[in-house]
């Protein structure tokens, strides 16, 4: 019996070192596959954001327009003539509209700040994040238009008799120029984060 263990070959012990390396390893391996998988997700959900970023670039555009239309109602009346009896109710659509592009410029910023935390480096994913700066500095420059006009007009439409309405609009104006420029910023940071 003696023999017997003398003979037996010597039992392998676990190498720790090897072990630990092919766990490393493994996890560099996993880790790489996620990067890219999420990566591959961000890229085209970028390229979405930057489309609704245009869109809503568009929509403030047409939103200036809409408010110098308006104010021309506001301001043709003549002393002692008769206002349009639907202005009141188009300014309170107009406020709306508005109140809306904010509510529309919250959520974008929510999606941009979900991608942002999700993004690692990767320049592959540039491309993506410029586009989406390039929106959003757009947005931001007709958003701030917007808030310009809407500075003038906010005395006359007091003067007009629209307290409310005036209100409204400084109030929602200014919000959407800080969305518009809380979108920029993130985007930049983004873009500096994936680059």
């Amino acid at each position: 019996r003696s023999s017997d263990l003398a003979s037996a070959a010597p039992l392998a012990l676990p190498n720790f070192e090897a072990a630990a390396a092919q766990l490393q390893s493994t996890v560099r391996s996993l880790r790489a596959a996620s990067v890219k998988a999420a990566g591959a997700d961000i890229g085209p959900r970028l390229d979405s954001l930057s489309w609704d970023l245009q869109r809503a670039e568009q929509d403030a555009s047409r939103m200036r327009s809409d408010l110098r239309f308006l104010m021309t109602r506001v301001n043709a009346v003549p002393p002692g003539g008769r206002r349009d009896p639907n202005l009141g109710w188009d300014l309170q659509l107009f406020n709306r509209d508005l109140e809306s592009m904010v509510r529309d410029a919250q959520w974008r910023l929510n999606d941009l700040r979900s991608l942002s935390a999700q993004a690692q480096k990767d320049p592959g994913l540039a491309p993506h994040a410029q586009r989406v700066v390039d929106a959003a500095r757009s947005l931001q420059s007709d958003a701030q238009w917007l808030l310009f006009d809407a500075r003038f007009d906010v005395s006359d439409l007091r003067r007009a008799g629209f307290t409310f309405e005036s209100m409204d609009l400084d109030r929602d104006s200014r919000d959407l120029d800080q969305g518009a420029r809380d979108l920029q910023s993130e985007a930049e940071r983004l873009l500096g984060k994936v680059r």
